[in-house]
């Protein structure tokens, strides 16, 4: 490195935001990229997952939203979406398997509760 360099040109741009972001993280500030990346890819599952739900290929949209659900357990609306992919194809015991694997995993949701005693 040269010694003429000015002040303020110690760092380039890229250099500079991720030591910023490596202090607000250390501070608890901002979330850090792993984490992002993690809900990017989350969102990412579920858009694919809609989109083959939506073409009427339900067995690919289920595992990807059982990916979903292996990576964030308590996520409610991939329950939903499988519960309800399972309704419209009339798996009434597929429907209460999923319906009770969600009752285990997101206690707050009473959807569930209610719905798996409508099918009892």
């Amino acid at each position: 490195m040269s010694g003429d360099r000015k002040v303020g040109e110690n760092f380039d741009a890229d250099d500079a935001s991720d030591i910023f972001d490596k202090l607000r993280n250390i501070e608890g500030k901002t979330k850090s990229k792993k984490d992002d990346s993690k809900l990017k890819n989350i969102a990412n599952l579920m858009n694919e997952a809609k989109y083959y739900e939506n073409k009427g290929e339900f067995d690919k949209a289920i595992d990807l939203y059982n990916q979903v659900i292996f990576t964030l357990p308590d996520s409610v609306k991939a329950y939903e979406a499988i519960a309800a992919i399972y309704r419209k194809q009339g798996d009434e015991g597929s429907e209460k398997e999923i319906l009770k694997k969600a009752i285990a995993s997101c206690s707050k949701n009473d959807e569930f509760k209610k719905r798996l005693n409508e099918l009892k």
